[in-house]
């Protein structure tokens, strides 16, 4: 689940973000200054929000340099999300509708090509089919949607944050274990 959140970052859910909750919203009233490392064009040009003198300034540092380098292929700060990809919220969100649209996608792609090619209509006419029995189910499956979302997406977040015995590549323990992996 981690390659498609990326692969989804990448292609969409950045710019998503960036209108939901664009940096630019985040405006700071005069008199306020920050002591960022102002190397960077992206920190250059990062708004100024804790008092230099702040015992905090250390954390906004921190934070603005992990920010700058989640954010850093995108070109200006008014394409920018406040929220960076590592941030806790916007993952789950973004894991909530990306299993939400694909579980729909393959629910009516399957059972639609169930229903055309493999049920038995004649079944229909049966006397102990229920009048809109195809449309009950449909909403009895819609239905459990949600459920079964929360119930896996904490498994999809543990994937994205690295704790799985997932591999990236037949290099990491050989060909061997590649296929040992699947019946194991």
């Amino acid at each position: 689940m981690d390659l498609v959140l990326q692969i989804c970052d990448d292609y969409f859910l950045d710019r998503v973000w960036a209108n939901l909750i664009p940096l630019t919203a985040f405006t700071v009233s005069p008199g306020l200054t920050c002591s960022l490392n102002n190397t960077s064009p992206v920190l250059a040009s990062f708004p100024e929000r804790v008092p230099a003198n702040s015992s905090i300034s250390l954390h906004a540092d921190k934070f603005a340099t992990l920010w700058a380098q989640t954010v850093a292929s995108q070109p200006s700060i008014s394409q920018m999300s406040a929220w960076p990809r590592d941030y806790l919220p916007r993952q789950l969100i973004s894991l909530l509708a990306v299993t939400l649209i694909g579980i729909h996608i393959v629910y009516f792609l399957f059972a639609g090509l169930s229903y055309k090619f493999i049920f038995n209509h004649e079944m229909m006419r049966h006397p102990r089919f229920l009048k809109n029995q195809v449309r009950r189910e449909i909403r009895a499956s819609m239905q459990s949607f949600p459920l079964m979302i929360i119930l896996t997406l904490p498994w999809f977040e543990a994937e994205v944050l690295g704790y799985s015995r997932l591999y990236d590549g037949w290099d990491t323990y050989g060909y061997i274990y590649l296929i040992l992996s699947v019946p194991l």
